[in-house]
């Protein structure tokens, strides 16, 4: 084989491989470049029709590169670097151009490698082929193996794709840089659109808001152009999107016009998302928190001076009492750090506007607390405390607490003259019974006595600054002596009882009266003269009882036990009541003076014992037969034992009443002699009087 032969050939093959990575290097450069004009002019679709978040523009640009850089490695790097051996050439060139036959292949399979000797080749056969491959080598042009005019319209075609880009980002720079900003540089920068949406109350797309409450959503639309018709709200929240139309707000303002959509009772985080026109407001954040609550509230009343002045913790409650005039201090804590707080008062129930107060942040909670005061709270007052956290969140209601002024009320009397009739005696010691209560405290009580010629008070002693209640018990009475008045019979006595509180307050001490008991000042006589008429008709309902109770006893009906029983218990009870009578008129005759031991042992020892003992001995004991149904034996017995004992009493009450008439008649004697004695007084007064004057 000629050695010119072979060096043909192998630069005919050194030609074509030079040639072949020429053209995968165009050609993988062609493909690249078109995938990164599609991935530009893909990456500005995308991102100006949906505007995704920071995240999904790394996530895209991160897919464009490693696409870009598994073309770049597969279609350039290894295609580049893959071995391209003489054989492969030459069967290539053999397969391209047939007419050459197998005299490439033939010379570089002996040129390479050398000849066997102990092969048995034809040696004119191989200079033959040598011969037939030179020629071929020469003949044949390395271009003409490779597609060149699709790799020149690859090219261009990448070229002009990028020229395009280009001129469109030299023509429209505003978008350009937009791109760059948000796909490089991961802007937020919105893509300038014709129409521009605009959302309040989001600072950087963040709103917060306050947990539970109903937020309005509101956007301004503007556009070059017709305004959007339609405006449509997205949140997306732990159930998923939801889309809702948001209605117009008012008409069209200075080429504007504005949306809103309420949210109610918002209770968890949700993005948000406006559509409307050609616009997209993405990005949207509302941030639910809970807003400032009260955490402690601590309410401090110091009452007025006349009340002490000592300061007291008051019970927290909607309506919180306090003595009228007090000063009232208030310690709000709230559940987490406020900014501010604006705190207000008004009069409970006015619809007047409430007036700021001064507060300032409480000691003990600097960041969460604060303490105002109330220096007199003279009406019942309402408190509106409104608590401003570092977001700008505001309790929804404000925190109100009524302050009820309590005013001080006057003493209140309950007392009564005990054991005293309608008329007294000059002589008489009026007692007086009950007690005296104020709500903080007594200054001073008196008996005002009033009667035609004059008036007097006289000190309840017991009762100056006696605190809050004084008693004026029935075995240790208030006793009013009339004795030192001077009263006059047949006078009228008005007597009264006058209390005041210790009430330091602007309108003074309070005063309480009693109702006026009016008594008629009557000699001895003319009180006796009354007891003695009441001893009478005591008598006669006491001997209006055991009539009765003798004719049941007498009385021969069915179902004798009841009838009797119910003729025992009317006359228990009238005995009962004719005793406290009788009682009664013994006291009146120790009020006025007039109960002498024999009086006393008459009325105490001869008729209200024996009536209390018969009540509860004898008519008790035949009461008691007569609902555990005796035998009507025994049943009668013990009525006969009760009359018994109630008609000695009678007989008793009777005796006296014929004694009783027989003193009215020597007081009838003597009254008559008194006249007779002051007559004849009067006629020797006047026949003196006319011997003086006759001549």
């Amino acid at each position: 084989m000629q050695a010119s032969a072979a060096t043909a050939v192998f630069d005919l093959l050194a030609a074509i491989r030079r040639q072949a990575r020429a053209w995968v290097v165009v050609e993988s450069l062609a493909v690249l470049v078109l995938a990164l004009v599609a991935a530009i002019w893909a990456a500005y679709g995308f991102d100006r029709l949906v505007e995704p978040p920071a995240w999904v523009r790394v996530g895209l640009v991160a897919a464009v590169a490693v696409a870009l850089g598994w073309l770049a490695v597969v279609r350039l790097v290894l295609r580049v670097t893959r071995p391209l051996p003489d054989e492969s050439l030459a069967l290539a060139v053999e397969r391209i151009h047939p007419g050459v036959g197998d005299a490439l292949s033939t010379v570089v399979s002996c040129g390479r490698r050398g000849l066997d000797p102990l092969a048995p080749i034809d040696s004119e056969l191989l200079a033959r082929s040598a011969a037939q491959a030179a020629a071929a080598a020469a003949a044949i042009r390395p271009g003409s193996l490779f597609r060149t005019r699709w790799l020149v319209g690859l090219a261009a075609v990448a070229g002009l794709a990028l020229a395009a880009t280009a001129v469109v980002a030299a023509v429209r720079p505003t978008l350009a840089g937009v791109w760059l900003r948000r796909i490089l540089l991961l802007s937020e920068e919105s893509w300038p659109r014709r129409v521009v949406l605009t959302a309040d109350a989001f600072a950087s797309g963040r709103r917060v808001v306050a947990r539970g409450a109903d937020v309005d959503v509101v956007v301004h639309a503007t556009a070059k152009g017709p305004l959007p018709e339609v405006v449509d709200l997205r949140t997306r929240g732990r159930g998923g999107w939801r889309t809702d139309r948001m209605g117009t707000r008012g008409g069209v303002v200075q080429g504007g016009q504005t949306f809103g959509h309420l949210l109610p009772s918002v209770v968890e985080d949700l993005e948000l998302d406006v559509r409307g026109g050609d616009a997209r407001l993405a990005g949207l954040r509302l941030v639910v928190i809970d807003p400032p609550a009260i955490d402690r509230l601590a309410i401090t009343c110091t009452p007025p001076r006349y009340l002490g002045e000592e300061p007291r913790s008051l019970p927290v409650s909607r309506l919180v009492p306090v003595p009228k005039g007090s000063r009232v201090d208030l310690v709000v804590t709230a559940t987490k750090p406020i900014e501010s707080a604006d705190v207000r008062v008004r009069l409970a129930g006015s619809d007047a506007e409430p007036v700021p107060l001064t507060w300032s942040a409480a000691a003990d909670a600097a960041d969460r607390g604060l303490a105002c005061g109330i220096d007199s709270v003279d009406a019942d007052t309402e408190v509106l405390v409104r608590l401003t956290d570092a977001d700008g969140l505001v309790n929804r209601d404000p925190i109100a607490v009524v302050l009820a002024a309590i005013p001080d009320e006057p003493p209140r009397l309950d007392l009564r003259l005990a054991g005293v009739g309608p008329a007294v005696t000059p002589q008489a010691m009026l007692p007086i019974e009950g007690t005296i209560r104020d709500d903080h405290g007594i200054a001073d009580a008196a008996v005002r006595l009033d009667w035609g010629a004059g008036a007097r008070e006289l000190p309840i002693e017991r009762a100056t600054r006696a605190g809050a209640d004084v008693t004026l018990a029935a075995d240790h009475p208030e006793r009013v002596a009339l004795g030192n008045l001077g009263l006059a019979v047949g006078s009228r006595l008005a007597v009264t009882v006058i209390a005041h509180d210790d009430c330091g307050l602007a309108a003074g001490a309070n005063t309480a009266v009693t109702d006026t008991w009016p008594l008629d000042v009557v000699d001895a006589d003319g009180l006796r003269a009354a007891l003695e008429a009441r001893e009478v008709m005591l008598r006669r309902r006491f001997e209006a009882a055991v009539g009765d109770l003798a004719g049941a006893r007498s009385a021969g009906e069915s179902d004798a036990a009841r009838r009797l029983g119910e003729a025992v218990a009317r006359a228990a009870g009238e005995t009962v009541e004719v005793a406290a009578g009788f009682r009664a008129i013994r006291r009146e005759f120790e009020i006025n003076g007039m109960l002498t031991p024999e009086l006393d042992a008459r009325l105490s020892g001869e008729i209200v014992a024996p009536l209390v003992e018969v009540a509860a001995g004898e008519l008790a004991a035949a009461g008691r037969a007569c609902r555990e149904h005796a035998e009507p034996r025994t049943i009668l017995a013990a009525i006969d034992a009760a009359l018994v004992r109630m008609r000695a009493i009678l007989d008793r009450m009777l005796e006296q009443e014929s004694v009783n008439d027989v003193i009215e008649k020597l007081r009838g004697v003597i009254d008559a002699q008194q006249r007779i004695r002051e007559d004849t007084l009067e006629w020797k007064r006047k026949r003196g009087r006319e011997a003086l004057e006759s001549p």
